[in-house]
């Protein structure tokens, strides 16, 4: 009699399959662990902000090397991201009509405020810079939020307007959680925030001072497309002093909205944002 031979319950298409799904989400993980403020880590500090043990990540960044995607520092024994990972951007899809549609407005904006302008949209991280233009003639030595820049919802004033705007389900997800602190002026109390939410919506705009770079203020208003709904938030930022003048900072907020106003005119109902 011929014994059956018992059902084997591996499947060696499946495993391939979940073995590559891993390792994309390794290598996923090990570029999102670079950010603005932390450009350069140790081996160390990318496998503790992964989860990965060093010998993955050491292999996985080793690999990331050799694509442009990663540098490694010899002199520091540090990695960051590189030129690779710029080359990308052309071919980003997504915001594109936004982007195209709002650079001269943006342009403009800039040079009529003489403050560096923004255009941000909702992210599930925070809010994006999709766009930037700086004023001309203005030398300030800080880190500039750059296109790709995430920028916690609980700071920052374009962030703020975007935190007003989004579904009230995805503004309680992020008010349950713990909120980023930047500097000491950093707004992490959710009743403060809820109270900032309905001064936006209120008024039309936010202003913030120093929360994400003591000595600098920002001044965020919301864009609509011609149906009426949210797509994003028109910012612009200069130094702190610059939003003391109150006959300044009005002529900055009715630029910021005349801007917001132009390119909303120029989005149909079907170009807009969800968070």
């Amino acid at each position: 009699m011929m014994t059956k031979k018992p059902p084997s319950s591996a499947n060696p298409k499946s495993d391939k399959e979940n073995a590559g799904m891993r390792a994309v989400e390794r290598v996923t993980a090990i570029l999102q662990s670079f950010s603005m403020t932390r450009p350069m880590l140790s081996l160390t500090e990318v496998a503790r902000a992964t989860g990965l043990d060093k010998n993955t990540t050491r292999r996985l960044l080793i690999a990331l090397c050799r694509t442009g995607l990663v540098r490694r520092d010899e002199t520091e024994g540090t990695y960051g991201l590189d030129i690779g990972v710029l080359k990308l951007q052309p071919a980003v899809l997504g915001p594109r009509a936004l982007r195209e549609t709002a650079a001269p407005h943006l342009q403009w904006l800039a040079e009529k405020t003489g403050m560096t302008s923004f255009f941000w949209i909702p992210d599930s991280e925070g809010a994006i810079c999709i766009d930037r233009v700086r004023a001309s003639g203005v030398f300030l030595d800080v880190p500039w939020s750059s296109p790709g820049t995430v920028v916690p919802l609980n700071m920052a004033a374009g962030p703020r307007v975007i935190l007003a705007h989004i579904s009230e389900e995805a503004r309680a997800s992020w008010l349950a959680r713990s909120q980023p602190q930047f500097t000491q002026f950093s707004q992490t109390d959710q009743s403060e925030l809820l109270r900032s939410i309905e001064r936006i919506r209120l008024h039309g705009y936010e202003v913030v001072r120093n929360d994400y770079y003591v000595g600098m203020a920002g001044l965020g208003v919301p864009a609509l497309n011609r149906g009426g709904t949210f797509v994003g938030a028109i910012s612009v930022t200069s130094g702190s002093s610059d939003f003391d003048d109150p006959a300044r900072m009005q002529s900055a907020l009715a630029a910021a909205r005349e801007t917001a106003a132009a390119i909303g005119l120029r989005l149909g109902p079907g170009l807009a944002t969800t968070g």
